[in-house]
């Protein structure tokens, strides 16, 4: 009786949720993009081993999105549960396709997920380490637990983006207007060039997008020798120089200055109301109690071994997780450590962002939707 009742249930939402869904009038998948990439542009990420972007692509071009569905983590429980809610776009915070894939059959989890989403026509969007550096990002999310920026404490990147990283003043603009049907695999294959932006539009010739491509001035000459016999593509080039300077506000991790130094007793208490946790893991730093007064919180989402490498005298770091010997490393130095596990300081900032692009988007546009399946796979028992 219980099954059948719930069985109803599940019925009555799913009943729901398709009435919702067919009032939605949705919204281009590349306008979507576009908006995510505004917010966090993808050259934020660390390029040298994220893998960022739009990871999988349905097979209609360019479709109408009715319902968005954001996980930290694309497991194939939560892809079960976007399926149900007949999600078409998938942001997952964590790339599920991360190191390369030779194949893609059933036998391993992951390539599982990919062909389920292709087999769906669901795309899946990742903007991994982009959030984690823009400036109103995951890591801001973690900072808020100890009140308001300026009011409460100063904050600074600890490792601010790199010069080489961003579109600066040694780097061009490109605009060109391209077909809608026409690939862009030979951009993306050109050196120091990199499609940072992709707006749909019309020209007399019919459906076009126009791509924004932020490269070095050598790819330049590459990109317009691609077109050289194509009028049309050609005329659309335009090269604007970029003097714009590096942004000091984005960077990866974050150490904050308290303007009125608190207990560690306090910053764990902050921590748990932020994160929702009834428990967390505390190394207190030698010589240190929970009463000690602290001053000063280098904070960083998921793991912070290496960005903490540039945070090593403060007197608390906030991460997910760090190995053993890292932890023995800072109680020995006089920092105390907070681990709470990798995900628990990602996954509240769904709701943030899920609020952002609520305040964007008209009700009536498209749905957005957090997992209730993504969760950490560790639990205290």
């Amino acid at each position: 009786m219980f099954g059948s009742c719930l069985r109803s249930k599940s019925y009555r939402f799913i009943q729901t949720l398709t009435k919702q869904i067919s009032t939605m009038t949705g919204i281009q998948l590349n306008t979507i993009l576009s908006q995510f990439k505004d917010y966090a542009p993808l050259y934020l990420a660390d390029q040298s081993w994220d893998n960022v972007g739009l990871l999988v692509e349905p097979t209609d071009d360019n479709p109408l999105v009715q319902t968005i569905f954001f996980t930290n983590d694309l497991t194939e429980p939560v892809l079960d549960e976007a399926i149900e809610k007949q999600a078409q776009l998938i942001i997952s915070y964590h790339p599920p396709i991360f190191s390369s894939l030779k194949r893609l059959t059933q036998n391993n989890w992951k390539e599982r997920i990919i062909l389920k989403c292709i087999r769906h026509g669901i795309a899946v969007y990742s903007p991994h380490t982009s959030w984690d550096a823009v400036e109103n990002g995951i890591n801001q999310w973690l900072v808020s637990a100890f009140g308001t920026n300026e009011q409460d404490y100063t904050s600074r990147p600890i490792q601010p983006v790199k010069q080489n990283d961003t579109p600066s003043k040694s780097q061009q603009i490109v605009t060109i207007t391209l077909p809608k049907d026409e690939k862009t695999d030979s951009i993306m294959n050109i050196k120091d060039a990199m499609i940072i932006n992709e707006i749909p539009c019309n020209t007399s010739n019919g459906p076009a997008v126009q791509l924004s491509i932020a490269c070095s001035a050598q790819a330049i000459s590459s990109i317009i020798d691609l077109y050289q016999n194509e009028d049309n593509i050609r005329k659309t080039i335009q090269i604007v120089d970029v003097e714009k300077p590096l942004d000091s506000r984005q960077g990866y991790g974050r150490l904050i200055a308290l303007n009125e130094s608190r207990t560690i007793q306090q910053v764990v208490d902050n921590v748990k109301t932020l994160t929702g946790l009834k428990h967390i893991r505390l190394a207190l730093a030698n010589k240190k109690t929970i009463d000690s007064p602290i001053k000063t919180i280098a904070v960083c989402a998921g793991s912070g071994s290496s960005v903490f490498s540039s945070a090593r005298n403060a007197d608390i770091q906030l991460t997910g997780e760090l190995s053993h010997h890292a932890v023995l490393d800072a109680i020995h130095r006089g920092t105390t450590v907070i681990l709470c596990d990798h995900t628990n300081t990602e996954r509240g900032f769904l709701k943030v962002i899920k609020n952002r692009f609520e305040q964007i988007w008209n009700s009536n546009q498209v749905n957005l939707i957090i997992s209730e399946r993504d969760r950490d796979p560790l639990e205290i028992v």
